[in-house]
């Protein structure tokens, strides 16, 4: 028993040479048999009855980093533990824990940023109120349409530009290029003066919902591309759909009730 390894745990030295350590190599084939079984990292660590050193107890890392070591196959001329294909099995089960991991850490993240207001709804809530509000959006697209267009409004500048235009066009004697540079720039101030009725993100939106079944459970890409933000005041949640769109979700939290 050493206090700090110089070689990884399983293994250790008779007569300069690394040998399999009787007691250490069998834990070793026992995380690997037990992790593809089901059990967590931590509990395998609770289970662990050969020290991994003296002064340190077992803990999920320690049984994570066995789990990596491709030394238990044989890499760098270790005597191997397990075959090959156990440490691969092994780890493609971790790597796909790992990435469910990172996807709900990524669900939660999204939808606590989402709802705003004088009072928040749980997370599964939130996801529950997205469903409903994207199926209701997938069963009737055009609910997605704005209510109405903005109405263009000339701004000041525009309307001097207008004057200035028609007093150069009933004057003979005005410069014909002066004419010309006024009248593309009236028609760019009034572009630029146009309101944005975000006609782009509504279309984007209308071919994401005519395309998709409803959900059964939240898909957070296609909510990032539906919703901007769910506004909550007395219990009635407000979803504001990244074109503008306002859809209302009566849903009161103490009885858990939508209408």
């Amino acid at each position: 028993m050493r206090s700090h390894r110089n070689i990884p745990f399983g293994y250790m030295m008779r007569d300069g040479e690394i040998v399999l350590h009787p007691e250490e190599s069998v834990a070793v084939r026992e995380i690997f048999d037990m992790y593809p079984r089901g059990m967590s990292l931590k509990s395998i660590a609770a289970l662990m009855t050969v020290p991994y050193n003296v002064d340190k107890v077992w803990n999920k890392n320690m049984v994570s980093r066995i789990l990596e070591n491709e030394k238990y196959i044989g890499a760098d001329c270790y005597p191997a533990v397990i075959e090959p294909e156990i440490f691969r099995k092994a780890n493609e089960i971790k790597q796909r824990k790992a990435v469910a991991c990172t996807c709900t850490d990524e669900k939660k993240k999204y939808l606590r940023g989402l709802a705003s207001g004088s009072s928040s709804l749980t997370e599964s809530e939130v996801e529950g109120l997205l469903v409903s509000v994207i199926n209701k959006l997938i069963a009737k697209p055009e609910l997605a349409a704005p209510d109405k267009l903005p109405e263009y409004a000339p701004t000041a500048e525009i309307t001097e530009m207008e004057q200035q235009l028609a007093i150069m066009m009933q004057d003979a004697s005005a410069n014909i290029d002066a004419i010309t540079r006024l009248i593309a720039g009236t028609a760019a101030a009034k572009y630029d003066a146009c309101p944005d009725d975000n006609r782009d993100r509504t279309m984007k939106m209308l071919e994401l919902l005519t395309a998709r079944e409803p959900m059964t459970e939240l898909d957070i890409d296609l909510s990032r591309q539906i919703v901007k933000k769910i506004h909550i005041n007395k219990g009635i949640s407000t979803v504001e759909l990244v074109n503008g769109k306002m859809i209302i979700a009566r849903k009161e939290r103490l009885h858990g009730k939508c209408s």
